[in-house]
């Protein structure tokens, strides 16, 4: 799984669903695209939000078009929670471009509901290969 994230959030990811998947983190657009571009075990890519400077549907985009198997799903990890109709407004844009959806996840204060409800979210879209 490709992490496409700020630092804090790779580690918040990696703490949801690091028992099961092992995140690769990459904290930049070029970064992303070269990870992809050179491993063939990336199953599935989670980004950001605010992934390098608001690059998520940026990276979206490309992936849509290099990779479109590769499953993407957008998060939203920070220390509060958007509203609703922020996050709900960012799912309908990123599906709309072939994302999986969108999931939040609490960065600072780890909550065992929040980290299950995320790890089955993402789990759910790993790509399985044959």
């Amino acid at each position: 799984m490709l992490a496409a994230l700020r630092p804090q959030g790779v580690v918040a990811v990696q703490r949801a669903v690091g028992a099961y998947v092992d995140p690769i983190g990459v904290y930049t657009y070029d970064e992303a695209l070269a990870a992809l571009r050179s491993r063939q075990d990336v199953d599935l890519v989670i980004c950001g939000v605010f992934f390098d400077e608001t690059r998520m549907f940026d990276l979206l985009r490309a992936v849509r078009q290099e990779f479109p198997d590769i499953p993407f799903v957008c998060c939203r990890v920070g220390e509060r929670e958007l509203p609703p109709v922020s996050l709900e407004a960012i799912g309908i844009a990123a599906k709309s471009m072939g994302a999986a959806g969108i999931i939040s996840l609490p960065l600072l204060q780890p909550n065992d509901i929040a980290d299950q409800e995320f790890r089955s979210f993402v789990l759910r879209h790993v790509r399985r290969r044959p």
